[in-house]
């Protein structure tokens, strides 16, 4: 049998997409996923598709050793010189960069140069090109906010079904360990799990985030389950011999998570938000990847000099928190059970 969703929650739906905010919000995020997550189409010192001496090679995407191009001074091949060279030398080669011809790691000796032809939207203090790091870095905020998302949702909701359901001594313990996570110092533990493990990775930033936040999702799960444990079709599950794992999973959980489910695009704001301010105070990712918040704290520190490094990353979140936030509000106008 086709899956059909029921008639209230496809009038759900309907009052969403009826909503202008609604669109807005997501014309405006799908145009920053969009380009953040193909950024190597649209920004990149290596060229997408290249023909040379009649073999075809696709940079951008896969990796090359230099010997393979006749380069034997230096294990990494400059392409934007390489095919001047072979057009000087009469050797058949074509190549197509991307729109913005330039890696967001690549340093130029043009240090805090204004937006101009060369470099759309100037070059930050190491002579790195902005527009290439900020799209690069928009991609890595996506990235976090939406694992963020994720893994606070399956914990949370792991917890928050688990505690409801059983309550009594389980919910008891696991609402102390939720009061302990809540009274710890979040900013202190970030820099501490740092400085103990020497590093700053994506994934151990990712890490201690997620280990403060699913409480919240969990708390909110667990007050529906509480709710809709002793309803009737509960009851008949238990007398027909339903295990409590089915029981959680089949037919409480579908009816308890779509209030949840509102909070997501609020989560993912939250995440990119925290990122941002982590990078920012400096106890997020470790240099040199691509940050808005790294971008932002340049722009702090140059600002006389340099008001592009601060007024680009300010208009590139703004517009991702904007546009995630309408589409929440949108939601939550949609799904609120009281309308």
């Amino acid at each position: 049998m086709a899956f059909r969703f029921s008639p209230l929650t496809l009038r759900r739906w309907n009052t969403f997409f009826r909503q202008k905010r609604a669109w807005v919000g997501l014309c405006g995020f799908l145009f920053v996923f969009i380009i953040s997550m193909t950024a190597e189409f649209w920004s990149n010192s290596k060229p997408i598709l290249m023909k040379r001496d009649g073999n075809w090679f696709a940079p951008a995407f896969l990796h090359y050793s230099a010997s393979k191009f006749g380069v034997t001074d230096s294990f990494v091949v400059d392409y934007r010189a390489l095919v001047k060279k072979d057009q000087e030398t009469n050797l058949e080669t074509w190549a197509w960069f991307p729109l913005n011809a330039w890696d967001p790691y690549e340093q130029t000796t043009e240090i805090m140069t204004a937006p101009s032809s060369t470099h759309w939207l100037g070059t930050d203090s190491l002579g790195r090109d902005v527009t290439a790091r900020l799209i690069y870095g928009t991609r890595v905020s996506l990235s976090y906010g939406l694992l963020f998302w994720l893994l606070s949702f399956l914990i949370g909701i792991f917890i928050g079904s688990i505690q409801g359901y059983f309550a009594g001594t389980t919910d008891f313990i696991t609402e102390r360990l939720k009061e302990l996570i809540e009274i710890l110092p979040f900013l202190s533990v970030v820099i501490l799990v740092n400085g103990l493990m020497k590093s700053d990775s994506f994934w151990l930033t990712l890490f201690v985030v997620v280990l403060f936040s699913w409480a919240s999702v969990s708390s909110q799960l667990r007050a529906q389950f509480l709710s809709l444990r002793k309803r009737e079709y509960c009851e008949a599950a238990r007398a027909a011999g339903a295990k409590d794992l089915r029981i959680i999973f089949v037919h409480i959980l579908p009816n308890a998570v779509t209030p949840i489910l509102t909070l997501t695009p609020f989560t993912v704001s939250a995440g990119i938000a925290t990122l941002a301010v982590l990078d920012y105070l400096g106890f997020g990712l470790s240099p040199p990847t691509p940050s808005l918040g790294e971008l932002l704290q340049q722009g702090r520190t140059y600002i006389q000099n340099a008001a592009w490094l601060l007024i680009t990353p300010t208009v590139a979140l703004s517009w991702m928190l904007i546009s995630i936030n309408l589409i929440g509000e949108s939601l939550r106008e949609s799904f609120d059970p009281r309308k």
